[in-house]
């Protein structure tokens, strides 16, 4: 996986400036090791994504392939909560026909991008019918871009839950099948949860009305996009 992600950075690097890294010192070697956290039967992959004539990038089919494939959990981190149709269609299902406990950990007020938050909020309402559960973190702006399955499977990477980044932008993201590093990544979305405020159904439905035109305005641009 580091060789994977030294390629990805090289990649990026000479599309950027148009130099070649080349060498030990861009390059050292990499040997795995007996004594690091990695558990034994641990694997992983490093995904690069970059938009494809049919909008069908390795991260959209990274994460759907995962919700998919959840029997008991998903914890979802984003700084942006813009699932499209297909995606929300597959959290559902998970919710509602394999009874997966879904938790979704988003930005509250600090979050950076006004009109993408009340743009992200507009979603709430399926998911929450459904029986997720959206937790909108309170001190700051929160930017970990973090998904676990069943307690086992980890992503984390530069992948924000929305349209552009499965389907136009650059992207790299690690998914890697441990316990270990799903029981740490669990203990920070946890953390985080206790700094959080639960939004319900009913709280959705009883947000101010200003913000519900707003929504309004977002998706009308969003329909022009």
């Amino acid at each position: 996986m580091v060789i994977g992600l030294q390629t990805t950075f090289a990649e990026n690097w000479l599309e950027s400036s148009e130099e070649i890294l080349t060498g030990e010192e861009y390059f050292p070697g990499c040997h795995p090791t007996s004594d690091g956290p990695v558990e034994s039967g641990t694997s992983g992959i490093v995904v690069i994504s970059a938009p494809s004539a049919g909008r069908a990038t390795r991260a959209r089919i990274l994460f759907q392939t995962l919700l998919a494939s959840a029997k008991q959990s998903i914890h979802i981190t984003t700084p942006y909560f813009l699932p499209d149709r297909s995606a929300r269609d597959e959290m559902i299902r998970a919710v509602k026909e394999r009874g997966v406990k879904l938790r979704i950990l988003t930005p509250g007020d600090h979050s950076d991008h006004v009109m993408t938050r009340r743009s992200s909020r507009r979603r709430y309402g399926v998911l929450l019918k459904a029986g997720a559960e959206i937790h909108e973190y309170q001190p700051s702006m929160i930017h970990a871009k973090v998904m676990v399955i069943d307690g086992t499977w980890n992503v984390v990477g530069t992948t924000n839950f929305d349209s552009r980044s499965f389907g136009l932008n650059d992207e790299v993201n690690v998914a890697a099948c441990e316990q270990r590093l799903a029981a740490r990544l669990d203990e920070d979305f946890n953390k985080d949860l206790a700094k959080s405020e639960r939004i319900t159904y009913e709280k959705w439905v009883r947000r101010p009305f200003h913000e519900k035109i707003v929504e309004a305005l977002t998706w009308v641009l969003e329909r022009q996009s």
